[in-house]
């Protein structure tokens, strides 16, 4: 393919926009089905994979406002999806999943295979393929959130390839 650098960034990003609008409508499916809206189940996962404990951490590694977030843990809290502890200094709250927080998690996991239009594109590529698509993704992620972020995504991953085993 012959084009700039310009006209190469607009095609990708607008074919990224087209596939998130997809990935969303099927996440939107999967966490309608388990009782949770979409942000809820961020802050789900984002509290099992990442560690984070706080309605800080959670925001900071979402990228999201500590409001929205607020409302979703207070939410996730009443449900009995995530129970809070004090925190190491008596002043904050950490959260962690419950025992029926961790099966809306794995039924979550289950269900994007399912819903996902996407998911099931991706799984027409070989193997070797699906490895260099995420390497990229992986490559351009570190580039634009910083090396640590990427880390942690990464850790992450390898904690979502467990589940999707379970």
């Amino acid at each position: 393919m012959s084009v700039g650098c310009e006209a190469r960034y607009i095609t990708t990003a607008y074919c990224l926009r087209l596939l998130w609008d997809r990935i969303y409508e099927g996440w939107s499916k999967s966490a309608s089905d388990q009782g949770v809206t979409v942000t809820e189940e961020q802050v789900l996962w984002a509290i099992w994979l990442m560690g984070c404990g706080t309605v800080t951490e959670v925001a900071r590694r979402l990228r999201r406002d500590k409001g929205t977030i607020s409302k979703c843990v207070y939410s996730l809290e009443e449900s009995g999806l995530i129970i809070r502890k004090a925190g190491p200094d008596r002043r904050s709250y950490v959260f962690e999943l419950s025992p029926e927080g961790d099966r809306v998690r794995l039924g979550l996991a289950k269900a994007h295979g399912r819903h996902s239009v996407v998911y099931r594109a991706l799984a027409t590529l070989d193997e070797e393929e699906q490895e260099a698509l995420l390497r990229i993704i992986l490559k351009v992620l570190a580039d634009v959130e910083g090396e640590t972020y990427m880390e942690n995504v990464v850790r992450a991953l390898s904690a979502i390839g467990r589940v999707s085993r379970e």
